[in-house]
């Protein structure tokens, strides 16, 4: 049993814990560098010419999953480093550890299919952070939203109203991005039957002429399709927009209403459905009497 009462020993604990402090330190500072080197080698190549369309969101997804294993792979050397301050086995312990592994890895064989799933997600491109997705499992939905965070081992996936998506990479087997191309959206408009729709297409067409870039969000000037169909009395016309990502929403609100509102100046009114109501008792006593 060691003397307490030894100088020697407490000299030697204490230069062994000034080791493994110094060895903390440094692991702190090798993690700030790596993380500073990753940013800045990503930072060079996004301001290289030669850009591809979604590079900044997958640098920053590509970033987050570096930094994080460069982290543990840091930790990890310097806490074997300070076992062997501290005179432990660490061949010992990561014998031990692999039979414990062995092990565990039947049990594991789900954590490992999400980080290799996850590995593929990146090396495909299959998605960034920032991007719009539905997720199914063998065709079934399990998450829709904004991807606000990625990791090798889950997805977290923001929802419609706000809730938070937990999808472990392993479970996705369909991935469909609605943030990677433009959003095509299909603008519908009831008139009368009466309206003449040769005028109202040309209307339309030299209004879209002149004004189109007034929506910021279109790509590209608005087509009309002609009519859709006639339903309920009614003519639909269609008009086709084409509109940047997941900005097709917001794009035919705002030309449905700019639309009803040309076409008011011109004496063009938006078709409101109608519906007859006959008393029938009324009429059924007049015809009695």
């Amino acid at each position: 049993m060691a003397d307490l009462t030894d100088p020697e020993l407490w000299l030697g604990l204490g230069g062994k814990v000034l080791t493994a402090i110094v060895l903390i330190i440094v692991a702190l500072i090798l993690v700030k560098i790596a993380n500073r080197i990753i940013d800045n080698f990503f930072s060079y190549k996004s301001k290289s010419k030669t850009k591809i369309r979604g590079s900044e969101k997958r640098n920053k997804t590509l970033i987050n999953v570096l930094q994080n294993a460069a982290t543990v792979i840091i930790w990890f050397v310097i806490i074997m480093m300070v076992l062997e301050t501290f005179n432990l086995p660490v061949r010992t312990l990561l014998a031990g550890a692999g039979v414990v592994g062995l092990a565990v890895g039947f049990g594991a064989q789900s954590l490992v299919k999400d980080m290799i799933t996850g590995f593929f997600i990146i090396l495909e491109n299959q998605f960034d952070k920032g991007d719009f997705v539905r997720i199914n499992t063998s065709g079934t939905p399990i998450g829709e939203g904004e991807v606000i965070a990625f990791s090798l081992r889950s997805t977290k996936i923001q929802g419609w109203e706000g809730e938070l998506i937990v999808v472990p990479n392993g479970s996705i087997s369909e991935v469909i991005n609605f943030s990677r191309y433009n959003a095509i959206s299909m603008l519908d408009i009831n008139l009368s039957l009466d309206e003449d729709l040769d005028e109202v297409e040309g209307i339309l067409s030299s209004y879209f002429e002149e004004r189109w870039r007034d929506e910021e969000t279109l790509v590209s000037m608005p087509e009309v399709l002609g009519l859709q169909g006639i339903e309920n009395g009614e003519a639909i016309m269609r008009v086709m927009l084409e509109t940047e990502p997941m900005e097709h929403f917001g794009a035919t609100r705002r030309m449905r209403k700019r639309i009803k509102n040309h076409l008011a100046t011109k004496g063009i009114y938006i078709s409101v459905p109608k519906m007859d109501i006959q008393d029938f008792e009324v009429n059924d006593k007049a015809e009695g009497e």
